[in-house]
C-alpha cells in the first residue's frame, strides 16, 4: 500500500507540469530514505515504470554532475533535450536528503550549493504535499494511515528523522496490504511490531550481547529498544552511556536490578532492604519479577542467566540479611544456598525418626516445591531440592499405600494394590536411592529405605497370611505365566519379537513402559512359576503345551526337565524354542549388528540379558547404581526391534526381586535342613506328606514335593539385601510387556517444523515442533486427538570434506516425544514444543558455512520436512 500511494503521489506531480521532466524531491530529515530501496525495487516492478528514482549521494559520487549526466543522457536524448519523434519522455524524481535553500546556498560545513540543478526548479518541479513541503507523517496521513492526533504522542512517531519509529516502521512494513495499516499507528504499535517481544530480545542480548547488539544497531533499533527497555523497567543503566559502548556492562547491569527486585518481592517488601536505592520504580516492579521467572523458564536463556548472576554476585551478599528472614527469591544462587543449608540441616536431624521426618514435611512442603521447580529447569542446580520433592512425594505415596494396604483383605486385593502403587511406591523408591547415592545424601537412603520397607513389609505380611492360607497357588486376576504366554505369546500369529530378561520387576517394566511412547504399550501382571527362581521361572516361560514336565534335584539345584531334557541350562530352553520354531538371538548379535540381519524369522527370540540378576547377587547398592542403565538399555532394543520390522515386540521374565536395606535384615525364620531336599535362602522344597512347622505351597511340576516359604521378607537362611525365590509380590508378580508399532494401527499426526531463524549467530537452534493433522482426516480437532504421537529424532549435521555428514551436537541426535492426544499423564494436549539444540564446544563454524536441520520420525525415519532445513552460520564461531 504505502509504495504504491508514494509512486502514485509522485506521478501525479507529474500531472500538473506535463511538460516537466524532473521532480525534486527535498528530504532534509531524511525521514523517507529507508524507503527508497523498497521503492526502487517496486519501481522495477512495474511496466512501464512511470519515473526513473535518482538519489544524491555525495559519498558514492552520485552528485549534481552524476546526477545531470543521467538526466540527460537517458535514450541517447539531444543536447537541447527535446525527445525524438515517438518516443515516450523518460521522467526522473530526484531525492535530495538536503534542504531546498542548498540549491543557492552553501551547506553549514562549506559544501558547495547544487547550482548545477537549479534549472530544475524552475524547468521542473518540487514534490509538495497540498502545497506543502512532505513529511513522512503527513504523507502518512494522506494515505490513510490512522495517526495519533495529541501532538506528543505524535512527536514520539516522528522525532529522530531517519531513525524516527515512523521512518523505521514505514521501510519494514511498506509492502503491507491496506487491511495492515487499519489500527491506529501509535508509538507502542509501531515499536511492538518493529522490536517484537521486548523481553525476548532482552533474553536473545544476554545470550550473545556483541552480535545481537550489532544486528539492533544494523536495522537502526537500537535506541528504540533502550527506549523500550526504561519505559517497561524504568532501567537507563546510568553508570554510562548505553549498551553501544559495552553490552556486556548493560546486560551485567539489568541482571542484578532485576535480581535485586524480584529478592525484595520474594522477601516481603521489607523496609530494611539494604539495597532499596537500586529498585526500580514502583509501578514496574512485577515486571521485573515476570521477566525473571520467564528468564528461568526459558531452557534457551537459563544458561545464560545463571552465568551472569554468577557474575554480579560478586558484587552482592545478601545472605546475612536473609540468614532469619522469610521468603523466597529465586534470582542469587547464593541465598538459595543458603536455603537449602538451612533445609539439609533441618532434614538431617529430622530423618531418624518417622515422625519428625513427617513433621519436616509438613512445615517445608511449600518451600520444596517451589525451589524443586526452579531446580527442574536449572543447568546447575543448588543443592538437592529435585530429590527431596521426590523423596517427599515417596513417603506420601508408601504412608497411603500402606494404609490401604490394612483396608484389603484377598490377595487378589492386595496384588492389585501392589500393580496400582508401583510407580509410585516401587520404581520411585528405586529413582530416589539411586539419585540420593548419586549425590552423596545418606540422610535421604535412610529415609527412602525405611519408608520403603514398612510399606513392603506391611504388604507382603498381609499378603502372606492369605496366599499360604488358600488351597492352592492361584490368585484370581493374575494369570498364571505359562498358559498365559502359551495364548498371548506363542500361538499368535504374525511377525513378532521376544525379549527374555532375567529378573525384571513389575516396576521395572513400568518404567520402561513410560519411555515407549511412540507405541502403543500394554503391561500385563503375571503370576511367576514357584519358586520364583531363575531355572523354574524361565522354563515357565516356554511353550510346554503337551510336553512332558518333571524335576529333579541335584545337590543343592533344582533341575526343571522337559522331555527329558534338562531346562536348568540355557541351551536346552534355546534348542527347544528353536524347535518350536523361533530364531533365538543372544542380545550382543542384536545390539552389534550394524544393519538388520539377512534371513530374520518370524518370531525373533532375544535371550542373554542377565545383568540384574548377577549384579544384584554381587551388590544391591550397585544394582541401585546401574538399573537404570539397563532400563535405558531394554528400551532401545525395543526400538530396534521395531525398526527391524517387527510390530509387535513382547518383553518377558522369569522373576522380579526384593530389595532390602543391608543395615536392617530381617532374621532368618527356622527350617531344619534335615526337613528339606533342597533348601535356598527364600524358600525350600520339602516332601509333600510331611508336617512341619513351616507354610507351604504346591509345587506345580511335582506333587511329591510343596514349596516351603518364610512369612514376608525373611529368610531361611543367609540373608541378603538383593534375593527372590520366596512369595513376595515384588517376587511373585511379573511383567508381561507389549509395544505395538501404532503404525500399523493408527494414523500418526504431522509434524510442522519450524526455525525462528535459519541464520546462526551462535553455537544453538532453536526448533518448534507443531503437531499438525494427518492429510486424510476430515475433521479437525477431533482427528488431532485421535491421531499417534511421534518419537523425534533431532539433529544438526555438517558435510565433511569427504563428503559423510556428521553430527554437530553436544550430546548427539536428541529425541522428543511430541504428543498429539491428551493422556492420563498428559491430560492436555501441547501444541508444539521448543528446543534448543547446543553445538559441541570444541567444534570451529565459518560464516557462511552450510549445516543441516534433520527431524526425523525416530521408528520410521520419516523426515520433516522431506529434505530437512538448511542452516547458515552468520559469523565465524
Amino acid at each position: 500500500m504505502i509504495l504504491q500511494a508514494l509512486t502514485d503521489q509522485l506521478q501525479q506531480r507529474f500531472q500538473h507540469e506535463k511538460r516537466a521532466q524532473v521532480c525534486l524531491w527535498f528530504d532534509e530529515r531524511q525521514e523517507f530514505a529507508r524507503l527508497l530501496p523498497a521503492l526502487r525495487h517496486h519501481l522495477e516492478g512495474l511496466e512501464p515504470p512511470p519515473f526513473r528514482l535518482l538519489e544524491y549521494d555525495a559519498s558514492q559520487y552520485h552528485g549534481q554532475i552524476w546526477l545531470k549526466h543521467q538526466v540527460n543522457q537517458v535514450h541517447g536524448q539531444p543536447s537541447h533535450g527535446q525527445p525524438s519523434l515517438g518516443q515516450k519522455r523518460q521522467r526522473f524524481v530526484i531525492y535530495l536528503p538536503l534542504p531546498e535553500d542548498r540549491l543557492e546556498h552553501d551547506g553549514a560545513h562549506g559544501e558547495g550549493a547544487l547550482e548545477l540543478l537549479a534549472e530544475y526548479r524552475h524547468a521542473g518541479i518540487t514534490w509538495r504535499l497540498g502545497g506543502k513541503r512532505p513529511t513522512l507523517f503527513s504523507f502518512m496521513k494522506q494515505v490513510g494511515v490512522q495517526l495519533p492526533s495529541a501532538p506528543g504522542d505524535q512527536r514520539r512517531l516522528y522525532d529522530d528523522g531517519r531513525d524516527s519509529l515512523l521512518a523505521q516502521y514505514a521501510a519494514k512494513f511498506a509492502d503491507r496490504p491496506a487491511e495492515f495499516w487499519n489500527p491506529l499507528l501509535s508509538s507502542e504499535l509501531a515499536q511492538s511490531r518493529l522490536l517484537g517481544d521486548v523481553d525476548q530480545m532482552i533474553l536473545d542480548l544476554a545470550l550473545e550481547p556483541e552480535p545481537v547488539w550489532r544486528s539492533l544497531e544494523k536495522e537502526g533499533l537500537a535506541a528504540e529498544f533502550l527506549a523500550m527497555v526504561r519505559e517497561r523497567y524504568d532501567f537507563a543503566a546510568p553508570d554510562f552511556e548505553g549498551p553501544s559502548h559495552d553490552p556486556e556492562r548493560w546486560v551485567e547491569a539489568l541482571v542484578l536490578v532485576v535480581a535485586l527486585t524480584e529478592c525484595y518481592l520474594g522477601y516481603g517488601e521489607p523496609a530494611d532492604f539494604p539495597l532499596a536505592e537500586r529498585l526500580p520504580a514502583l509501578g514496574v516492579r512485577s515486571r521485573h519479577r515476570e521477566l525473571l521467572h520467564r528468564w528461568l523458564r526459558d531452557s534457551e536463556s537459563r544458561g545464560a542467566w545463571e552465568g551472569w548472576i554468577a557474575r554480579v554476585e560478586t558484587q552482592v551478599d545478601l545472605a546475612e540479611w536473609a540468614q532469619d528472614k522469610p521468603g523466597f527469591s529465586r534470582g542469587f544462587p547464593h541465598l538459595s544456598r543458603m536455603r537449602w543449608r538451612r533445609i539439609a540441616q533441618s532434614f538431617e536431624a529430622a530423618a531418624p525418626r518417622s515422625s519428625t521426618t513427617a513433621a519436616f514435611f509438613a512445615k517445608h512442603s511449600a518451600l520444596i516445591d517451589q525451589e524443586s521447580k526452579v531446580a527442574k529447569a536449572s543447568l546447575s542446580p543448588t543443592g538437592s531440592w529435585q530429590l527431596l520433592h521426590q523423596l517427599q512425594a515417596l513417603v506420601t505415596a508408601a504412608e497411603q499405600a500402606t494404609r490401604l494396604a490394612e483396608t484389603v483383605d484377598t490377595t487378589a486385593a492386595l496384588a492389585r494394590l501392589f500393580v496400582e502403587q508401583a510407580a509410585a511406591v516401587d520404581a520411585m523408591h528405586l529413582q530416589v536411592r539411586h539419585e540420593a547415592d548419586k549425590q552423596s545424601q545418606p540422610a535421604m537412603i535412610q529415609v527412602a529405605d525405611r519408608t520403603y520397607a514398612a510399606y513392603t513389609n506391611r504388604l507382603n505380611s498381609r499378603f502372606f497370611e492369605r496366599y499360604v492360607g488358600g488351597a492352592d497357588a492361584d490368585i484370581p486376576t493374575l494369570p498364571y505365566v505359562t498358559p498365559h504366554l502359551e495364548e498371548r505369546l506363542w500361538t499368535t500369529q504374525g511377525r513378532r519379537a521376544v525379549v527374555i530378561v532375567d529378573a525384571l520387576r513389575y516396576d521395572c517394566a513400568g518404567l520402561i513402559a513410560q519411555q515407549l511412547q511412540s507405541y502403543e504399550v500394554t503391561l500385563t501382571p503375571l503370576r511367576a512359576a514357584l519358586p520364583t527362581v531363575t531355572p523354574m521361572g524361565m522354563t515357565a516361560l516356554m511353550p510346554l503345551s503337551g510336553a512332558r514336565i518333571s524335576c529333579e534335584i541335584q545337590g543343592n539345584s533344582l533341575h526343571p526337565k522337559v522331555n527329558g531334557k534338562d531346562a536348568a541350562a540355557r541351551g536346552t530352553r534355546i534348542a527347544f524354542l528353536k524347535d518350536f520354531g523361533a530364531d533365538c538371538r543372544e542380545i550382543a548379535e542384536i545390539e552389534l549388528s550394524p544393519g538388520v540381519p539377512e534371513g530374520l524369522g518370524d518370531l525373533l527370540v532375544v535371550f542373554g540379558h542377565t545383568e540384574v540378576d548377577k549384579i544384584g547377587h554381587g551388590s544391591a547398592d550397585a544394582l541401585i547404581r546401574h538399573l537404570h542403565l539397563e532400563i535405558e538399555r531394554i528400551v532401545r532394543l525395543i526400538h530396534q526391534l521395531h525398526r527391524w520390522g517387527y510390530p509387535r515386540v513382547h518383553v518377558v521374565t522369569d522373576h522380579g526381586f526384593i530389595l532390602l536395606d543391608k543395615k536392617k535384615l530381617p532374621e532368618t525364620v527356622a527350617c531344619d535342613p534335615a526337613w528339606c531336599r533342597l533348601q535356598k535362602e527364600r524358600f525350600a522344597l520339602v516332601p509333600a506328606e510331611a508336617d512341619l512347622p513351616v507354610a507351604t505351597l504346591p509345587f506345580v511340576w511335582d506333587p511329591a514335593l510343596r514349596v516351603a516359604v518364610p512369612p514376608g521378607l525373611a529368610f531361611f537362611k543367609s540373608p541378603k539385601p538383593f534375593s527372590h525365590g520366596g512369595v513376595a509380590l515384588q517376587e511373585l508378580v511379573i511383567p508381561h510387556l507389549v509395544s505395538t508399532s501404532r503404525k500399523s494401527t493408527a494414523k500418526r499426526i504431522g509434524v510442522d517444523v519450524v526455525v525462528p531463524t535459519a541464520e546462526l549467530m551462535r553455537t544453538a537452534v532453536k526448533v518448534i515442533l507443531r503437531p499438525k493433522l494427518p492429510d486424510s482426516s476430515a475433521d479437525g480437532q477431533m482427528a488431532l486427538f485421535s491421531a499417534g504421537g511421534r518419537t523425534l529424532s533431532l539433529d544438526v549435521l555438517r558435510t565433511e570434506a569427504s563428503g559423510e555428514r556428521v553430527s554437530v551436537l553436544a550430546s548427539g541426535p536428541r529425541e522428543i516425544h511430541l504428543e498429539a492426544r491428551p493422556s492420563q499423564h498428559q491430560p492436555e494436549p501441547q501444541p508444539e514444543q521448543q528446543v534448543t539444540l547446543f553445538f559441541h564446544t570444541a567444534l570451529s563454524f565459518t560464516a557462511g558455512e552450510l549445516l543441516h536441520l534433520e527431524v526425523r520420525d525416530a521408528e520410521t525415519t520419516q523426515q520433516f520436512p522431506s529434505g530437512g532445513l538448511v542452516l547458515t552460520v552468520g559469523r565465524d564461531m
